[in-house]
């Protein structure tokens, strides 16, 4: 696509450095972002690598291209260039009734009874890790990103943590680090170990694949690789490796990263803390660990901090498409092949929309306020439309079940004046790992 099919679209795309605009993007996201909205206004185009891309932020944005017109956006040809390589077949490189065919099975793993399996598996692991947690200074990130791993190897694949924890722990921060790097296949390089650890991952999968298929059991493994959908359909033994190996990393990164966020909040604002506890005494008081996936549903005001801390960071800021077909935005042309972002960030922190955008209020997706009604799809952190995140009940339900038990056993804090650094790119996570001050709490 040359520059001057997007002529009407404001932006300098010219530039001596073959990579455009990335290096800026990555290293200071919001102030690359913040500069740009700033001279051009809400929609303006750069140039990422090769490809020149429309980036919008408004509020509507979401809804247009997620919604509306989710069937003339292609989100395989959006990902292609940094995930091909590292997750062919995964759901976001997949489109149109091949997308449709391949979701409508992996959501067989996804549904009520397997949800309630993986519940049950959970009760097996979180008490007695989070009971180990003794130092009085952890960085929360690594720490829950390591437990969000072990919960996933348990619960999804049936692995334990002394089953090559530590090479698979590996290979997934290796392909997540690959995932942000230049494309660049070289073994030395960052993206050229992602792919190395893609094919340790498949060779361990497919090793595990004959024995989850004749002797299944609840984790998902063994329901994916059994799994068929109302017309009998599944997947080959190249798909369900696949699938797993994307499944392991969205479900293991967003859920750390989420989870970090959360107990961020807690820390700034001790309120929240301790109004949380009292939710999760009264609620273990009543059920004991006798507790199913929907009554953690009832955790009220666990989950309107929750949302609250998924309008502040979630996971993903933004999300990348590309137009099939010739289209218009506000009198704006977006011919066929246009690279598309939309701004889940920004819509999540517009004025317009939110009141006080960037303070910490759970209370505004209260019934009574119900701020994100106001207009549809500017709360968007688990996406919209046919590619709507289709493991989101599994990872409410285990931050809920996570956050709860730690808050019963623990208490952490933050200096007052302190400000967790986030790098939002590829996923929102502290520069710091998060330090905390940290104690049990004597019962």
């Amino acid at each position: 696509m040359k520059n001057s099919d997007l002529s009407e679209i404001p932006g300098k795309t010219s530039s001596f450095l073959p990579w455009g605009d990335l290096l800026s993007f990555f290293k200071d996201y919001h102030k690359f972002k913040q500069k740009k909205i700033k001279k051009y206004g809400e929609l303006y185009k750069v140039r990422i690598l090769n490809r020149v891309i429309s980036t919008l932020h408004d509020k509507d944005a979401a809804r247009y291209t997620l919604v509306e017109h989710d069937k003339d956006f292609n989100s395989k040809e959006a990902w292609d260039l940094i995930l091909k390589d590292l997750f062919p077949n995964g759901l976001m490189l997949m489109d149109g009734e091949k997308h449709k065919h391949h979701r409508s099975i992996i959501a067989e793993a996804f549904k009520k009874q397997p949800l309630e399996g993986y519940l049950e598996m959970m009760k097996n692991i979180v008490p007695a890790h989070i009971s180990t947690w003794n130092d009085p200074n952890p960085k929360m990130f690594p720490l829950l990103k390591e437990f969000t791993l072990e919960i996933a190897l348990e619960v999804f694949f049936g692995i334990n943590k002394n089953q090559q924890f530590t090479k698979i722990n590996q290979a997934i921060t290796d392909i997540v680090d690959a995932s942000s790097a230049l494309p660049i296949k070289l073994p030395f390089t960052a993206y050229g170990k992602g792919i190395k650890a893609r094919k340790y991952l498949v060779t361990f999968f497919k090793e595990l694949l004959p024995e989850r298929k004749n002797n299944p059991k609840k984790d998902l493994f063994s329901i994916l690789a059994n799994a068929k959908n109302e017309d009998g359909n599944s997947l080959n033994d190249e798909q369900i490796v696949d699938h797993l190996i994307f499944i392991l990393m969205a479900a293991h990164d967003t859920t750390a990263s989420t989870q970090t966020s959360f107990c961020y909040f807690l820390a700034k604002y001790p309120d929240w803390q301790e109004k949380l506890r009292t939710e999760a005494q009264e609620f273990y008081k009543e059920h004991g660990d006798n507790f199913t996936v929907k009554d953690l549903r009832k955790l009220e005001q666990f989950g309107l901090a929750l949302k609250e801390t998924l309008r502040r960071y979630p996971p993903l800021v933004s999300i990348g498409r590309v137009a099939t077909k010739n289209l218009e935005y506000k009198g704006y042309n977006i011919p066929e092949g246009t690279h598309v972002s939309v701004d889940i960030d920004q819509n999540h922190h517009n004025p317009e929309v939110w009141s006080c955008p960037a303070s910490f209020d759970p209370e505004r997706f209260s019934k009574e306020r119900s701020e994100h009604t106001k207009c549809p799809y500017t709360y968007t952190p688990f996406g919209a439309g046919a590619h709507y995140c289709i493991g989101f009940a599994f990872a409410e339900m285990q931050i809920k079940y996570v956050i709860s038990k730690l808050l019963l056993s623990h208490e952490w804090s933050v200096d007052p004046e302190y400000k967790m650094p986030v790098k939002p790119v590829p996923l929102q996570v502290p520069e710091d790992g998060l330090p905390v001050r940290m104690k049990k709490i004597k019962r």
